[in-house]
This record gives C-alpha cells, structure tokens and sequence, in this order.
C-alpha cells in the first residue's frame, strides 16, 4: 500500500491535520498580501506620475503660447478672429509674453484662483497642487507661468480654464488604476502560483508526514524518500526525516527496556524472596559447630545480602513512575540537616557539615529533595576510606538560582566511571554500587526544573552541583 493509500484511509476514519477554513489558509493570505502589496506599489508610483502629467500639460500650454506670441510677434494689429483662433488653438484664455523689451499680450486679463510659477515647483509643489487640482474638479480659472521655450530671459504666462485639465487627469488616473488592479491581480497570481508551489505545497506535504508519523511512529516504510531541495523546506524535510527515524529508535529501545524492565522486576520479586530464605538458613550457619563454617558463614550473609540489596534497589527502580511531586515551602538549612542525621554513619573520623544561610527558603517536594541529597551525600561518604575525611552541605543563591554543592575529601572520580556517572546500573567506584542513586537524584533535580551535575574531581577531593530554578527559590535570594 502507497503513501497515498494509507493517508487517504486513515483520513476516512480520522482526519490527518486540521485544514484552516476557507479563506484562512496560508494560500489566501499569500494572495490577498500580495495584491496588497503591488497596490501600495502602484500607488507610490501614481502620486509622482499623475503630478508629472500635470506638469507635461502646463509645459505644454506654454509651448503652444509661445508659438502663438511669435506668430504675432511683427505684427502692430491682429483682428479678433486671429487672436481667438490662436487662443483656441493653445489651448489658453489669455496670454503674456514678457520680453526685456516689452510685453506682448493675447486676449483679456482676467481674475485667476491660483498661480503656479513652475520655475519655482519643488517636486512636493507638484504633488500638492495635482491633487489640489483633483479636489477642485475644475472649476476654477488658474495662471501658470513659465519659461519661454528656447528663448532666454523670456517668459510666457497663460490664464486657462481648469475644467480640461481636469478631465484629462480623471481619465490618465483611470487608465493608471484599471493598469495597477490588472498588474496585481496578474503579479499576485504570478507570486501566489509560485509560493503555491514553493512553500505551501511541500508544507502541506510535510504536515501530511507528520500526522502520518503521529499514526504510525514505528512503521518505517511510510518514511518519505530524501528529497534533493538544497533550499529552506530541503532542509526542513531532511531534519524531519533524521528526527523520525531518531524516534522511532527512541520508541523501540523504549518499548524493549519497558518489557525488559518488567521482567527484570519480576526476576528481582522473585530473586529477593529466594535470597531471603537463603539468608535464614545461613544465619543457622554460624551456629555450626564446625569452626570452617563458622568462619565461611559471615562473609556468606554478606554476599547475600549485597544480593538482596541489589534485586531490592532493581524491583524499585523497575516499578518507579514519573515524579509526582507537592511542592511546599521548605527551610533548605532544616533540610540538609536532616539529610546528616540520616546520613550519619558509626565512623568516629567523618565529619559532615551545612553550610546554608538560615533565610533560604525553597518550593520542593520534601520528600523527594531529601532522598536526592540524601543519595550524593551518600555517594561521598562512600567515597571516604575508613580513615574518615569531611563531607559538605553549601547553598549558593544567584540571578539563575539555586545551587546546592556537596563536596567531600575522597580520592576523586575514575574516568571510565565518570563517562557513565548518571547512567543507571551505570560503572560505580563502589563493589556492591547499583549505580541508582545519582541516575534518581538527576531524575529528582530535572523533575524540579533544575538538573545534576559533576563540578569537579580529583586527588583533593569531589564536588556535585544540584541546581534548581529561579523560580524555586521562595526567600534568600
């Protein structure tokens, strides 16, 4: 069965993803901002254009005045019909040519609304009176003076009607938006096909994988094949692809260690109970008369009570779930002393000291927080030989937090034993070591938000570092 198969009959059942409503989905959006986007850009180009038109027609009214004026330019009389067909003809209701010598005027003066010197425009001159012209509609008489066209030191200033100008800006305006909704809907089908393609269909795809792999995590034939996209969404699926099949190894060790630690409980269970009977009858041992016994039986219930120690520390780790934990307020200087009452063995050569500020106050699980510093306290004064040595409690409060520090005097950490320090049933420097007690108190410290860690080891001595959040710490910091 393909890929496509399955897909389509798990979505019989269930859907795969959530589709987003229609009009909501990545696609629309793409072409609604891209049609957005080239009208803002059509609109940033409208604003100069539709002002250059507007300067273009007054250049040209100029132009067309100017030749009207050198058509007369000789003459001491022209008849009326000659100056309005020359009007009519420029396009003007009055003209003026200044001339260092003397004036030269067509048709009558009259009251004008605005005059615009276009020697003097600045660009946003021309911007503002574009629309200023836009707004009055037409309706005014408007003066517009100018430089003589190819003629130096001349200069021609035209009374004209504002209704064509008008006009023919409405209708350049309207052939520039009709352009600009054609060139956005055509450049925004242009953008949306491609991103269409580009990026919403592979992430469609990617989302199909996804909750495919969410259906069926250990089914490695529904696995995509390696794709050649060297882009973005290559490299998305490539990531993806290693992050399944990291899983999915993830799921199987799992599920074996799951089955294997059911069995091995159930080893232990019964383990415990034979060790259990063995250790009545060897205490009869020591009751023997015979002097050989005697001296075997002690180190006979030693063996076996470090046997049962260990399948008692497996049943437990094998039956423990997720930390529940009920944080309180706790006093960590209370805590810690009771960590060494607890901790306190029959050697007169060990010192174990707290050194925490009265003032800190943390939200822990009591119980919890106890059995995780109880386990490294432990753990250093095993590393202590029978000559003794001191183990310490110190509390640091920081912007980051709290760390808790336990240092002892011991000879230092091996390094094989350091590489598998957390790991449990990992290598311990101890014969008869589960090596639980450090894998449960990581467990302990990253349920709190915090973690566990080794400072430092060597000949002088070693230090562990339990450190929990900021926000654990209730007072002291």
């Amino acid at each position: 069965m393909s890929i496509a198969d399955e897909v389509g009959k798990i979505e019989q059942s269930e859907p795969l993803a959530h589709r987003p409503p229609a009009g909501r989905g990545l696609s629309s959006k793409i072409l609604l901002l891209s049609i957005a986007f080239v009208l803002v850009g059509e609109i940033l180009i409208f604003v100069p254009s539709i002002a250059r038109f507007r300067l273009v027609y007054f250049q040209e009214r100029i132009a067309a005045a100017h030749l009207a004026t050198l058509a007369i330019e000789n003459e001491n009389y022209v008849d009326m019909p000659l100056e309005d067909a020359l009007l009519q003809h420029s396009g003007t209701l009055a003209i003026t040519l200044y001339r260092p010598e003397a004036e030269l005027m067509l048709g009558k003066r009259a009251p004008v609304a605005m005059t615009y010197n276009l020697e003097e425009s600045t660009p946003l001159d021309l911007i503002i009176g574009a629309f200023d012209t836009l707004r009055h509609r037409g309706e005014r008489l408007i003066g517009v003076y100018g430089p003589a066209p190819q003629q130096s030191g001349n200069y021609v200033g035209v009374v004209l009607a504002e209704a064509p100008l008008y006009v023919a800006m409405v209708d350049y305006s309207r052939r520039i938006i009709l352009l600009s909704i054609f060139l956005s809907l055509f450049i925004a089908s242009l953008i949306f096909l491609s991103l269409r393609y580009l990026i919403v269909r592979p992430l469609r795809r990617i989302t199909q994988e996804l909750a495919l792999f969410r259906h069926h995590p250990e089914d490695a034939s529904l696995d995509p094949p390696p794709r050649r996209r060297l882009d973005e969404i290559g490299i998305v699926d490539s990531e993806l692809l290693r992050m399944r099949r990291g899983l999915r190894q993830a799921l199987q060790q799992r599920t074996r260690l799951a089955a294997l630690g059911a069995a091995v409980g159930k080893i232990s269970h019964d383990l415990r109970n034979i060790l259990s009977s063995a250790v009545l009858v060897s205490d009869r041992l020591e009751l023997s008369d015979d002097p050989q016994v005697r001296k075997t039986a002690p180190r006979l219930i030693e063996a076996l009570n470090r046997a049962s120690a260990l399948a008692s520390q497996t049943l437990d780790f094998a039956k423990s779930r997720p930390f529940e934990l009920t944080p309180t307020a706790v006093k960590l200087v209370e805590l810690g002393m009771e960590v060494v009452r607890a901790a306190d063995g029959d050697n007169p050569n060990l010192n174990l000291m707290v050194s925490i500020d009265p003032g800190i106050i943390v939200r822990v699980d009591r119980e919890q927080m106890f059995r995780a510093l109880f386990n490294v306290v432990r753990n250093g004064i095993e590393a202590l030989d029978e000559q003794g040595g001191e183990v310490g409690i110190r509390a640091i409060v920081g912007e980051r937090g709290l760390k808790i520090r336990i240092d002892d005097s011991g000879s230092g950490i091996p390094q094989k034993v350091r590489d598998h320090l957390f790991e449990p049933f990992g290598q311990t420097t101890k014969r008869d070591g589960t090596g639980l007690g450090l894998a449960i108190a990581r467990e302990i410290l990253r349920a709190h938000g915090g973690d566990a860690q080794l400072l430092q080891t060597d000949s002088s001595g070693t230090t562990f570092e339990l450190a929990l959040p900021s926000r654990a710490v209730v007072a002291g910091a």
